[in-house]
């Protein structure tokens, strides 16, 4: 139920992290990145807070880069930007694919991914992606010290994460999947742009000279209070032919049997779960074949 919103609000622009988080502790004030995902709650009525600090201009935060650990992501970068990072042809190139799907142009402009994975809504985007990558998630409660947790842990509940009202999301970190590893991401919602009805990201590794899989991931986004990353079904992935598409099949067809999708009026839980089914056995294809070109 709405409740009755305030009149007036103050409107801080800090020059820093630190400057921020003491903001947020001292006015139980609300933090604003992008503000794609906070201004619709704000309309309507589920967040009413007197204090908005709006980070957005804040220097040192929008960091796309690569080096022998891996792909660094800015908190503050935007969507678009990871799009334009020219990251197609690494192994990441599944993030720009993810961050494609997100809302419209405005949203990709302004929307960033550090509050995007700091929202913590069950059906976002890049958190199946970034949790088959093993990425870890930093952030900050006075803009000096940092607390990073692998992106699995991070999630509690719909949004509900480890994050304590003051802290903030000021980067992400993806380790390099290796070589032979193949990622892939599936999404579908009923209009493009819209939020996901279901959403699933995959990754495999394969030992080529035994024609195995020697790694797996899987996760499935908007079927559960968090994202759900499947251990029991990569555990039967591990030791097949990346070729085999049957057995494939046969392990994305249990994706039911650890979901926990909320109907809705045009999708039941037995729908929602066909979808799964169906995206997951498309997304372990994709990243088998990524897998094998080296990708």
């Amino acid at each position: 139920m709405a409740t009755e919103q305030s009149t007036e609000r103050r409107f801080h622009r800090p020059s820093d992290i630190a400057e921020a988080t003491a903001l947020l502790r001292e006015h139980d004030a609300v933090l604003v990145s992008g503000g794609q995902s906070l201004m619709p709650l704000i309309r309507q009525g589920m967040i009413d807070r007197d204090h908005l600090v709006d980070i957005s201009n804040v220097d040192g935060y929008d960091e796309v880069e690569i080096d022998d650990g891996g792909l660094h992501l800015g908190g503050l970068v935007t969507h678009r930007e990871l799009i334009e990072a020219d990251l197609l042809e690494t192994p990441y190139r599944a993030l720009p694919e993810t961050a494609k799907e997100i809302g419209d142009r405005q949203v990709r402009n302004w929307g960033t991914i550090g509050g995007s994975v700091a929202h913590a809504d069950p059906s976002l985007d890049y958190p199946p992606t970034m949790t088959v990558l093993d990425a870890e998630v930093t952030y900050t409660g006075d803009g000096e010290t940092t607390d990073r947790v692998p992106i699995d842990e991070f999630y509690f509940g719909p949004y509900v994460s480890v994050l304590q009202p003051h802290e903030i999301v000021v980067a992400v970190d993806v380790p390099d999947p290796g070589p032979n590893a193949g990622v892939a991401f599936e999404k579908f919602a009923w209009r493009r742009g819209d939020m996901s009805l279901v959403n699933v990201a995959a990754r495999l590794t394969v030992d080529h000279a035994a024609d195995t899989v020697e790694e797996a991931r899987l996760c499935v986004g908007a079927m559960g209070p968090t994202p759900l990353r499947l251990t029991e079904l990569e555990d039967e992935l591990v030791g097949s032919d990346p070729h085999d598409a049957d057995h494939q099949r046969a392990v994305a067809d249990r994706i039911p049997e650890f979901t926990e999708p909320v109907p809705e009026e045009h999708a039941s839980v037995d729908y929602k779960n066909r979808i799964a089914s169906n995206l997951a056995t498309k997304t372990l294809r994709t990243a088998a074949e990524r897998a094998e070109e080296g990708a």
